[in-house]
């Protein structure tokens, strides 16, 4: 039984395949084009048309769809929690209102506002930055030849 692709030390990039490796790593900036899908569908179609010219190309294209693959299921999560607390705390303001209670309604409406604003605007905000960070450091390790393995990455495509 073979072992999974991503214990293998990653493979240095040959001369000729630094170029199309600073391409793999920038293929999320798809993302302007197409929000939402444009950080997943560019990685995707750049494996694709690179993958079957060399291992290192192959296995950095997986790299960069993988974390991509990974930060949409993270700020999908975030999204749905953003949602839910949201959503709780003005039904639990409506129910304070209605239950004759004015500062309970008060309270959990201002007390939504406060979670998003403290809590999850933030987070939403570092889950945006780092992938853009990341890429920075994938390129700049792509032009000089040298593998780059992503952090917080879940391997969904082996």
């Amino acid at each position: 039984m073979e072992p999974a692709t991503h214990l293998r030390p990653l493979t240095a990039l040959p001369d000729a395949d630094r170029t199309p490796g600073i391409v793999l790593h920038l293929s999320p900036l798809a993302d302007l084009l197409l929000p939402t899908v444009g950080g997943v569908l560019g990685p995707l179609v750049a494996w694709l048309v690179y993958r079957d010219r060399s291992a290192a190309l192959n296995a950095q294209g997986r790299e960069v769809l993988n974390f991509r693959l990974s930060m949409w299921l993270y700020g999908l999560i975030i999204g749905v929690l953003a949602f839910l607390l949201f959503s709780v705390g003005l039904i639990g303001g409506a129910v304070g209102s209605a239950a004759g209670s004015e500062e309970l309604g008060a309270f959990a409406f201002l007390g939504t506002f406060a979670s998003f604003f403290l809590f999850l605007l933030p987070v939403m905000v570092v889950l945006g930055i780092i992938p853009f960070i990341f890429m920075i450091i994938g390129v700049v390790r792509a032009s000089s030849g040298q593998p780059y393995s992503y952090p917080l990455t879940i391997r969904f495509v082996r």
